[in-house]
């Protein structure tokens, strides 16, 4: 029974680990959008190594069984959505300058 609950408590903290991660790269872009940094190479490449390891841990967390493969999947094309949708936003702003 107590590793019932500790496996319960474990997943809950893996999943909020997890949630955490992602609002850090939410954060990270969005606070580049305001200073519109988001064309140079740097920040792409910043993005581009937290996407990858968020990614890596989404897959260890699928395969540990913490989440289900449709739920990691969601989480990577929410936040991969919101990476293009901050890129064509900056893009069109530039644009009209």
């Amino acid at each position: 029974m107590g590793f019932m609950v500790m496996d319960i408590h474990f997943k809950e903290k893996a999943v909020d680990l997890l949630l955490a991660d992602s609002q850090k790269i939410y954060k990270l872009i969005h606070q580049q959008k305001n200073y519109l940094c988001l064309d140079c190479p740097a920040f792409e490449e910043v993005v581009d190594t937290h996407m990858f390891g968020f990614s890596k841990k989404i897959e260890f967390a699928i395969h540990m069984e913490i989440i289900s493969e449709q739920k990691g999947q969601r989480m990577l094309s929410d936040l991969e959505k919101y990476v293009s949708e901050v890129y064509d936003d900056v893009f069109e702003e530039k644009k009209k300058k």
